[in-house]
């Protein structure tokens, strides 16, 4: 596959799903356009022409808006149906435990990036048409869909995550990392010897790594591996030239600095959640030493808010996948779905299909789905159905939820396990440390009572027999294609 953000623009173009939009203003504007389309037509879109800014400093938005471009990034047939898609992810995770040294990054000599540098006194990240997302953010968030690229000083494994980045001044700004992120212990080793963390952050790229730089992937393991393995090819890096740490050579904006034991107040920020949760937090500075770009450079951006937005979509069936790989390795049989819907923001609202063999299958398999990392972290409810239910419908899911979900018998609550500082039920203590967050999740069994089930007492349901549907979408196919 061809990586570059350019060339993937002009299969989606081809696609019919890219639209370009001139003349828009960087504050607020391009944030309501985006959040609008992600709720309405679902566009790619690339906005240029942007108010103070001259032609050709771009803004992308709306990458990873359904299955198609989610497939076209992962190298997949952009024909993919969202259960398609999971169980086509899920069949190549197995490569990552087995051959994932086939697929480190490889380097490369020289990249397009390095087209531009600004350097020391000449580093200006204001040259850029980076927006003011929602009226009530505090200040301009240049990263949102980036890739923030670290490394552990004693175990020499790379990091390349999607963390928020909100400009301070011309050359410096502030960076969101919770708790369970895999950078925060990085940057805290560098901090306790006295260092500064060096640090570098791709601003534009292929989607594919903006997939994974928004996923759980499992520590240890870079994110430029797990993309290689997912796409089936290495991915290639270069050099950066101030801290050495590997860049996607596939990049249009690079940031190189380093995260200093400084804070500074950040936010508050349009949330995945839906809300303005975190409020305003004091979080570590970083000292910006150079930035590359190409000619014509592309910011990748989105914004979050209220869902559906603009990059609840790429995760449902990446998150969906990792949950199913995981159900499997803890031997919990008959697994045939999962889903994480796009309206618990990916995260909150993962359903589970199980075809029934034991009593307590159904338990095995909430528990293990609520509480490993991809599905733990700001989940909320975990629905375990049978295998006659589609988990990506939520018509079917409610249904099975109210007449499969004795309220008595089938909800259990897990306490006190791993929480976030952006959910809105958060006790917010003015000492409370980012690191002290805990919640709660609902495990609702929502499938047929075992013993019934096995006895052939459970009513039947009510619906066509198959022969008949089957004679009727043949006969009357003009009614239902």
């Amino acid at each position: 596959m061809v990586r570059d953000l350019r060339s993937w623009l002009d299969t989606v173009n081809e696609l019919g799903l890219l639209r370009e939009i001139r003349g828009a203003d960087w504050d607020l504007e391009i944030g309501c356009i985006t959040d609008m389309n992600a709720k309405h037509k679902k566009y790619t879109l690339l906005f240029d022409e942007i108010r103070g800014y001259p032609r050709g400093f771009r803004v992308l938005t709306g990458a990873l808006l359904d299955s198609a471009r989610v497939a076209l990034s992962l190298g997949l047939p952009p024909t993919l149906k969202d259960m398609e898609l999971v169980k086509a992810i899920k069949e190549r995770l197995s490569i990552a435990s087995t051959s994932a040294k086939d697929f480190e990054p490889r380097y490369v000599k020289s990249a397009p990036v390095f087209e531009n540098t600004m350097e020391g006194d000449s580093v200006d990240v204001y040259k850029f048409p980076t927006p003011r997302w929602m009226a009530y953010d505090g200040g301009r968030y240049i990263g949102t869909a980036d890739a923030v690229i670290t490394r552990d000083p004693d175990e020499g494994w790379v990091n390349v995550g999607t963390y928020r980045i909100m400009i301070q001044s011309k050359n410096t700004a502030t960076i969101l990392i919770e708790a369970p992120r895999h950078a925060r212990p990085m940057i805290d080793k560098y901090w306790k010897r006295n260092e500064p963390c060096p640090i570098a952050v791709s601003l534009g790229h292929h989607p594919l790594i903006q997939i994974f730089g928004g996923m759980e992937v499992p520590p240890r393991m870079s994110e430029y591996t797990y993309a290689g393995v997912m796409s089936g090819e290495p991915y290639e890096v270069v050099k950066g030239p101030v801290t050495g740490l590997p860049i996607p050579a596939d990049s249009e904006i690079v940031i190189e600095g380093y995260v200093l034991p400084e804070t500074k107040p950040e936010g508050p920020f349009a949330e995945f959640v839906g809300y303005y949760a975190g409020g305003v937090t004091q979080s570590p500075l970083i000292k910006i030493e150079a930035v590359h770009y190409r000619d014509d450079p592309i910011i990748s951006g989105t914004i979050a808010g209220k869902p559906p937005h603009d990059y609840t979509y790429f995760r449902c069936p990446m998150r969906a996948a990792l949950i199913w790989d995981i159900l499997e390795k803890a031997g919990i049989p008959g697994v045939v779905g999962v889903w994480c819907h796009e309206a618990g923001y990916s995260r909150a609202f993962t359903v589970v299909s199980i075809k029934q063999m034991y009593a307590g299958q159904n338990k095995l398999a909430g528990y293990v789905a609520a509480q490993c990392r991809p599905g733990a972290v700001t989940g909320r409810y975990v629905v375990v159905v049978d295998d006659d239910i589609d988990p990506t419908n939520l018509n079917e899911v409610v249904w099975a939820m109210c007449s499969r979900s004795d309220p008595a018998t089938g909800i259990d609550v897990i306490r006190d396990t791993i929480g976030s500082i952006i959910d809105p039920l958060a006790d917010h203590s003015p000492d409370k440390d980012i690191l002290e967050y805990t919640g709660s999740r609902g495990l609702i069994f929502a499938t047929k009572p075992f013993s019934k089930m096995l006895r052939g007492e459970f009513p039947r349901v009510a619906e066509p027999d198959p022969e008949t549907k089957k004679k009727v979408s043949e006969k009357w196919r003009h009614l239902f294609t």
